[in-house]
């Protein structure tokens, strides 16, 4: 759902926002990235991350079948009292 966002990741050294996909770190437990500012490698370790992405993916999900589940009939012209 989120695969194609991006999420900006602080510099420990320098505090630049490097950006990084969604999906690279769904992907995979750790990524290793070059920050754009001072060029020191950065290590993004991603459990926290998909965990918590997990759990968002599943709130999202339960809205959304929450929302077909609560739709009501359309109003009609009868329904309203002035």
């Amino acid at each position: 759902m989120f695969e194609d966002e991006t999420i900006d990741i602080a510099c420990p050294k320098c505090g630049f926002k490097n950006s990084l996909l969604v999906r690279e770190i769904e992907q995979h437990s750790e990524t290793h990235i070059v920050c754009q500012g001072c060029h020191v490698g950065v290590k993004v370790e991603a459990s926290e991350f998909q965990h918590r992405l997990s759990e968002i993916n599943d709130e999202v999900e339960a809205m959304q079948v929450e929302a077909r589940q609560s739709k009501s009939p359309k109003a009609r012209k009868g329904d309203f009292q002035i």
